[in-house]
């Protein structure tokens, strides 16, 4: 009824602007309810046979697409052993970054390969500006952003990544991107 009112009395920019203060405050809900599910406590992780390529051509990739950005994925692997929803929104969540904070026309690629040890790193790197040294090592706590970049967010997307790769037993770090630019995501999963 609210915003039937709105509509009614003040057009739809005011609409509009509400919807937006609605979808961030579901997004925050969200990744807290994934930050809660996450915690120790709920349960063992069940893994199984995770098709990678599959997994990667799964993801939404429209918002890149409506910044003029390219997205490759390769997978020189055919399958790991992971829990299957949490890898998906582990990759969702670093796509979502890697899109948002890159830049208009800019690349980014996700890739996965076999380690030496029998293992899987998987990456996500774009072109982007990038992220200082020091807030680099930042990156996985819980409601930090780094400042000045214009986008909005409420800094969990990458503290959901970190649970979820130390619920496989999987290091999480941070790199430059691509080409000495950007940031590169790194997650290195051990063997199965």
């Amino acid at each position: 009824m609210r915003v039937q009112l709105i509509e009614r009395q003040q057009g739809a920019p005011a609409l509009q602007a509400l919807r937006e203060d609605v979808d961030r405050c579901t997004a925050l809900v969200e990744s807290l309810l994934a930050l809660a599910r996450l915690d120790p406590g709920h349960g063992s992780l069940a893994r199984e046979p995770v098709d990678i390529a599959a997994l990667f051509d799964r993801l939404d990739t429209t918002a890149a697409s409506a910044r003029g950005m390219q997205v490759q994925a390769t997978a020189q692997m055919t399958r790991m052993q992971a829990e299957p929803t949490l890898l998906a929104s582990a990759l969702r969540n670093l796509l979502d970054n890697a899109v948002r904070y890159g830049r208009d026309g800019g690349r980014v690629e996700l890739a996965a390969a076999p380690l030496p040890d029998g293992g899987v790193r998987i990456s996500v790197r774009d072109d982007g500006p990038g992220v200082t040294g020091t807030e680099r090592g930042r990156l996985g706590e819980r409601f930090f952003r780094v400042l000045g970049t214009g986008q909005s967010g409420s800094g969990l997307g990458l503290s959901i990544v970190a649970r979820i790769a130390d619920l496989h037993g999987a290091t999480l770090r941070f790199e430059q991107g691509l080409q000495g630019r950007g940031l590169g995501v790194v997650l290195d999963f051990p063997p199965a």
